[in-house]
C-alpha cells in the first residue's frame, strides 16, 4: 500500500454532507505484479449543485535517496479481491485499469517506474462530478473482503473503481440518495441507475392533483418550478426531484430488433420481464449467471370482517383496564376496522398516545401529563406579542401564515369545520401552532392539516387530538422532511412493485412519460386522504395504523388501485395529462373494502412464494 496524504478542496460556504477516508483506488501496472494502491477522501457536497469529490494525491517511490522514504506494505493474497485484472474494453470490470486514459477527458494518465528504475514519480489524481450527471453505479460481488463501487457517467465514461477497504458504501449511497433517486436496474445485475431531475413534470402533478389549491403566482424567473408551484407554502416542495426515469432522457441504444434477449419472447411474454431474476452464483466459473423466474400463483381475495364492537373491546380489558391480546385486537382492527363509538379510545392506543399495558388508573395520571406539557406548549407560542414576533426567523413567521391560510380550507364543507367563527377552526390552529413548538425542526409543512383534521374530528378535544397527531406524525413525519428522502423511499419502493407486479402497465407508464409516478403522490403525501370518502379514510388509516400485514401495506393498497384501474390507464390515447386527470377523477369514487381485498390478496399471493422474490421485494414486505 502506498500512503498518501489527503486533501479535502472546499469552495466558501460548501457544506460536506458525506465524508469517507480510506476509500482506494488500485493501480494495476503490471499484471504480473503485486497491486499499487491510491488512497483518499471520497467526499460528497453542497454547493450551487450537488457534487460528488474524490481528492488525493500520493507518491509512488523506490529507493531513491533523494525522497523521503515512505513506508510501503504489501497486498497479500487474503487482501486481493478474488478476480482478475480484465480487458480495458470490459464491460465489468472488478478492477479499473487507470492507465487507459482514452475514455474520457476526466480519464487520467499515470507514469510508473517498474522495480528496476530505481526513480520516484509523483502521482495525483482529482475528480469532481455533479451527482446528477451520474448514470449508473454498479455494485461489487457478494462474498469479498471489502465493498466496491464502479460509477458511470451519462456519456458513458466510468470513473476509477473505488474500494472501500475500511467501509462506508452504504453510507455513501444513502448521501446520494438525499439528491436523486437510486432503483435497482431491471436490466443489469448489481447495478443501481441513477434517476436524473425533471421538475415540470412534478409541477404539472399538482397543478392537476389540486395538491395544494392557493399558493401565489409566482413570476420570478429565477425560481425552479418547484419553488414557483409551492410559492414558498412549505419545505416540503423545495427539494423535491424527479424520482424516477423521466422520458426526455434518452440514452443511445441499438433499435429493438437489432438486440440479443437472454430469454425468448414467449417466456417474457407469459410473466413480464420484470419479474425475470438474472442472479449471480457465487460458485460458478467464469462469472455464469443463472436465470430465475417467480410463480407467483393465483391470487386469492380475502374477505373482511365487521368492526370491532364495545363488547369485543371491553372483552380484551382485564380488571384494571389494561388492554389484553393486543395482537388479536390489531388483527381484529386490520380485518374489519373500528365501530365510529369506539374510535375516540382505540385510536390513542394505536396511535401510541396511550400504552396498551397501562392500568386505568395509570392511564389517567398519564393523560393528566400529556395535558399538562400540552398547555405548557401553547403557552409558549401564545405569549409571544407582536414585538418579539417581528424579530423571529423567516421560517417561523412563514409556519404561522401557512397555518393560517390552511386552517381556512380544510374540509370546509364538513360541519364540524364549517362557517366562519367555527370553534373547531381555532382548534385545529393551535393544535398545529403547537406541534411547531412541539417539532420545532419540522414546523408545519402543508398537508399536515389533512392529517389532522379527522383526528380533531373524531377526538373533540384538542388535548387528545394533538398527541394523536403526534403519533401520526411519527409515522408519516418523513413525507415532510427537508430532503424529502422519505418520499423518495416510497417511490422508489412503488416502482419496483409496480415493475415486478405490472410489467405491462409499467411499460406502458415508461411509453407515455409517466414513470416518475408524481400521480401517486398525492396518495404517497397524506396517505389517501383526499381519495376516500371522510368515513372511508377513517377506516383505512385505523387498518393501516395496525401495521398489519407489513409496514408498506399503503405501498400495496396503491398497487391495488393501479390493477383496478390498468384498463383505463393503458389506452393508447392515456398520456401524462390523462393519467394525471384519471388519477384526479378517481376522488371520492373508490370502493375501499374492495380495494383492501385486493391488496391484501396481492400481498399474500407475493408472501406465498417469497424465497423466489427478488431481495427488493422482500425487503419492502417485509417478507
Amino acid at each position: 500500500i502506498i500512503p498518501y496524504s489527503c486533501m479535502l478542496t472546499m469552495i466558501n460556504s460548501t457544506l460536506v454532507v458525506f465524508e469517507q477516508p480510506g476509500v482506494f483506488i488500485h493501480l494495476i501496472v503490471n499484471p504480473d505484479e503485486e497491486d499499487k494502491l491510491l488512497s483518499g477522501t471520497l467526499s460528497v457536497y453542497e454547493h450551487d449543485t450537488q457534487v460528488l469529490s474524490g481528492t488525493s494525491s500520493a507518491v509512488v517511490a523506490s529507493d531513491a535517496t533523494h525522497v523521503s522514504p515512505v513506508q510501503t506494505q504489501e497486498i497479500t493474497s487474503e487482501l486481493r479481491q478474488p478476480s482478475v485484472s480484465p480487458e480495458p474494453n470490459s464491460s465489468d470490470p472488478d478492477w479499473t485499469v487507470v492507465a487507459d486514459s482514452n475514455k474520457h477527458e476526466d480519464s487520467f494518465e499515470m507514469d510508473v517506474a517498474s522495480s528496476e528504475s530505481q526513480k520516484t514519480f509523483p502521482f495525483k489524481y482529482d475528480f469532481t462530478v455533479d451527482i446528477e450527471d451520474l448514470r449508473y453505479i454498479r455494485k461489487s460481488k457478494k462474498g469479498l473482503n471489502w465493498k466496491y463501487l464502479v460509477l458511470e457517467l451519462k456519456d458513458g465514461a466510468n470513473l476509477p473503481t473505488l474500494h472501500f477497504h475500511e467501509g462506508g458504501s452504504k453510507n455513501f449511497l444513502k448521501a446520494i440518495e438525499s439528491y436523486v433517486m437510486l432503483a435497482q436496474s431491471s436490466k443489469v445485475t448489481r447495478t443501481l441507475e441513477v434517476m436524473p431531475h425533471n421538475n415540470n413534470a412534478l409541477t404539472q402533478s399538482f397543478d392537476e392533483l389540486n395538491l395544494f389549491e392557493c399558493y401565489d403566482n409566482v413570476t420570478d424567473k429565477n425560481k425552479t418550478p418547484i419553488s414557483s408551484a409551492y410559492s414558498g407554502l412549505s419545505k416540503v416542495t423545495n427539494y423535491i426531484q424527479d424520482f424516477l426515469n423521466p422520458a426526455e432522457v434518452h440514452y443511445q441504444t441499438r433499435p429493438k430488433h437489432e438486440r440479443a434477449t437472454l430469454v425468448p419472447d414467449e417466456a417474457t411474454e407469459a410473466v413480464g420481464s420484470s419479474r425475470i431474476q438474472i442472479k449471480q452464483e457465487e460458485d460458478t466459473a467464469g462469472g455464469f449467471e443463472m436465470i430465475t423466474c417467480a410463480d407467483l400463483g393465483p391470487r386469492s381475495e380475502p374477505t373482511r370482517s365487521l368492526p370491532i364492537n364495545e363488547e369485543f373491546w371491553n372483552n380484551h380489558k382485564d380488571e384494571e383496564g389494561r388492554i389484553i391480546d393486543v395482537d388479536e385486537v390489531k388483527r381484529s382492527i386490520f380485518r374489519g376496522g373500528i365501530d365510529s363509538n369506539l374510535r375516540k379510545e382505540v385510536w390513542k392506543y394505536l396511535l401510541n398516545y396511550y400504552i396498551w399495558d397501562k392500568t386505568t388508573a395509570e392511564l389517567k395520571e398519564h393523560k393528566e401529563i400529556k395535558e399538562e406539557n400540552y398547555y405548557r406548549m401553547k403557552m409558549q407560542w401564545k405569549s409571544i406579542d407582536a414585538d418579539q414576533e417581528s424579530r423571529f426567523t423567516a421560517i417561523s413567521r412563514e409556519n404561522k401564515s401557512l397555518i393560517d391560510k390552511d386552517v381556512t380550507r380544510t374540509d370546509r364543507t364538513r360541519i364540524f369545520y364549517e362557517g366562519q367563527e367555527n370553534v373547531s377552526l381555532k382548534l385545529l390552529n393551535d393544535v398545529l401552532m403547537t406541534y411547531c413548538m412541539f417539532n420545532f425542526d419540522l414546523g408545519y409543512v402543508q398537508g399536515m392539516s389533512d392529517l389532522l383534521s379527522p383526528i380533531l374530528e373524531v377526538m373533540g378535544s384538542e388535548v387528545d387530538a394533538f398527541w394523536c397527531f403526534v403519533g401520526y406524525m411519527d409515522i408519516v413525519q418523513h413525507n415532510f422532511d427537508l430532503n424529502q428522502r422519505g418520499m423518495k423511499v416510497q417511490l422508489r419502493d412503488l416502482h419496483t412493485l409496480i415493475q415486478y407486479m405490472e410489467p405491462k402497465l409499467w411499460d406502458h407508464l415508461e411509453e407515455k412519460e409517466s414513470s416518475n409516478l408524481y400521480f401517486c403522490f398525492r396518495w404517497l403525501l397524506i396517505r389517501f386522504k383526499r381519495e376516500f370518502s371522510f368515513e372511508d379514510i377513517q377506516t383505512l388509516w385505523e387498518v393501516s395504523w395496525t401495521g398489519l400485514p407489513c409496514r408498506n401495506f399503503h405501498l400495496v393498497m396503491c398497487l391495488a388501485l393501479l390493477d383496478t384501474e390498468k384498463s383505463s390507464l393503458m389506452k393508447e390515447d392515456c398520456g401524462f395529462t390523462e393519467i394525471l386527470k384519471h388519477v384526479n377523477e378517481m376522488s371520492g369514487k373508490i370502493e375501499l373494502q374492495a380495494t383492501l381485498r385486493k391488496a391484501e390478496g396481492i400481498y399474500l399471493q407475493l408472501a406465498a412464494c417469497r424465497k423466489d422474490l427478488p431481495d427488493s421485494i422482500r425487503q419492502i414486505l417485509d417478507l
